[in-house]
């Protein structure tokens, strides 16, 4: 037997309780899609020069894409876009 179910002799001696205790307050139980709020995106940005580096958003709006030493500014890939709606490879200035 996989499931175990409730005999005759549970459910009499249970009854009794149940009757004191009255009904539990829930909210209804629902199967499929969840209530809870989505899943966060990801917020790094991918970074290349050589190599692969990611930065926040964040650092490439107020201080550019991250610099290598002998190479300069490294490409950014913006595939969700920068804030002010453009797409695409931002490069540092």
């Amino acid at each position: 037997m996989t499931a175990t179910t409730a005999g005759e002799a549970f459910k009499q001696s249970i009854a009794p309780i149940l009757a004191a205790i009255g009904a539990l307050p829930h909210a209804a139980l629902g199967f499929g899609a969840s209530s809870a709020p989505p899943k966060q995106k990801a917020r790094l940005l991918k970074a290349e020069c050589g190599y692969t580096v990611h930065v926040t958003r964040k650092w490439v709006d107020e201080a550019g894409a991250p610099h290598r030493p002998h190479h300069g500014a490294m490409q950014v890939d913006c595939a969700e876009g920068p804030e002010d709606g453009a797409e695409g490879i931002a490069r540092a200035a």
